[in-house]
């Protein structure tokens, strides 16, 4: 529950290290799929928040659906995203 408590603290160098460290070794294996997805959803609502829309389209095709299916609110929170970022445009791209 650590690694989902540091993504509500809208800080998103910690989310990257945090990351680095999930994705070493065997690490992501220490969580259920429940847990997995909940990180993930959480992770990138935050990138969705916090970092530039390139960024945040690049993790969208790395991450899904191999490694999370987006919510609900990870695809409401990346419409909200991609208007801000004034590129509607890429709504057909990653439907």
């Amino acid at each position: 529950t650590g690694l989902l408590q540091c993504c509500d603290l809208k800080d998103i160098k910690l989310a990257y290290r945090l990351n680095k460290a999930m994705e070493k070794g065997d690490n992501w294996k220490f969580l259920d799929m429940d847990r997995l997805n909940a990180y993930w959803s959480k992770f990138f609502s935050l990138l969705c928040m916090m970092e530039q829309i390139d960024v945040v389209l690049k993790w969208y095709k790395e991450m899904s659906p191999s490694l999370f299916y987006p919510t609900p609110k990870n695809i409401l929170d990346l419409l909200q995203a991609l208007d801000a970022a004034n590129h509607l445009e890429v709504i057909p791209s990653v439907w």
